[in-house]
């Protein structure tokens, strides 16, 4: 298996080493919740949450300098992947078709729990499913709205509405 930096500061043939400086680090911009698996001859990587560089799908066919191919809507949370070749030494990485994640809070006030789900995505070179690379992800606007906001922010947005409308006076 080739050596990959990843988002760590060392790199290695085996996960128990012997480790060596990653002379490039950090290889991605972004936060936690980065998903990464081989592609073609290199590695791919979904960086989900955080980071300047969340929301991207990224490319390094050497493993370690990684370029953002596409930005990406509607990703799965704390995804992992299920990824055939990932413990191989492919040089010819397939991609992936699906995985689990997982959502938290579930279940409103007083009940709240996590769950895990299966996401199903075509970020693989077995595969042609135009559907599944639709980004019109397109909900009711209720969806939106039953959000809301917290008792702080509705305070501070009526402050702000009222210290607008005494200084129209």
């Amino acid at each position: 298996m080739k050596k990959t930096c990843l988002r760590m500061t060392r790199l290695a043939d085996d996960p128990l080493g012997p480790y060596e400086k990653c002379p490039l680090n950090p290889v991605l911009n972004s936060g936690h919740e980065t998903t990464y698996f081989p592609f073609k001859e290199g590695v791919a990587a979904l960086a989900i949450t955080d980071g300047n560089e969340h929301f991207t799908m990224q490319y390094a066919p050497d493993g370690m300098n990684f370029q953002i191919a596409c930005v990406v809507k509607f990703t799965p949370t704390a995804a992992g992947p299920f990824t055939p070749d990932a413990f191989t030494d492919t040089t010819d990485g397939r991609g992936i078709t699906w995985g689990l994640c997982h959502f938290i809070n579930v279940g409103g006030p007083g009940r709240q729990h996590s769950i895990l789900a299966r996401f199903d995505c075509d970020l693989s070179r077995d595969v042609n499913d135009p559907e599944l690379k639709r980004t019109g992800v397109w909900h009711e606007p209720d969806v939106y709205f039953e959000q809301g906001l917290n008792k702080a922010q509705r305070e501070r947005i009526l402050k702000a509405n009222r210290e607008l409308l005494e200084r129209s006076k």
